[in-house]
């Protein structure tokens, strides 16, 4: 993990917990865009994708990352998912990537950037439970 190597040990079976907690995200994502609303929507998938590499971690390693900077999840699903591949990679960083525009800056997220995150987190969610599936049953 180049970002620091600050985890915490986890039980392998919480992974559950950050599944459901991605799903729950995601259901929120989908039903803020069906609203037209797209600050909401990109944030929701945001955290979905946060859930959804948690949820991967843990139930393949028994870890988390505890550092502040959320890329640490992107470094740790590289080095420590064997089923991770550039595809999730990408998913996540293409989402943390929008975190501080979502949630700081002024400009508001656009119907097409939200509609490409519930998207990508969809998938990453997808390929989460795969995971979580794998790895504890």
């Amino acid at each position: 993990m180049s970002r620091g190597d600050r985890t915490n040990a986890i039980e392998k079976a919480e992974a559950r917990k950050y599944l459901t907690k991605a799903q729950d995200f995601l259901e929120t994502a989908r039903l803020a865009a069906q609203d037209g609303r797209w600050n909401s929507a990109g944030l929701a998938a945001i955290h979905t994708g946060i859930s959804a590499a948690d949820a991967s971690i843990v139930a393949s390693t028994g870890i988390r990352s505890a550092s502040r900077d959320h890329g640490a999840a992107v470094d740790l699903l590289r080095t420590a998912v064997p089923e991770a591949s550039a595809s999730q990679e990408r998913q996540l960083s293409g989402l943390l990537g929008m975190k501080n525009t979502v949630e700081y800056e002024q400009r508001l997220v656009t119907e097409a950037e939200a509609r490409s995150m519930v998207e990508h987190a969809g998938r990453l969610l997808k390929w989460a439970g795969t995971v979580v599936s794998a790895h504890l049953e």
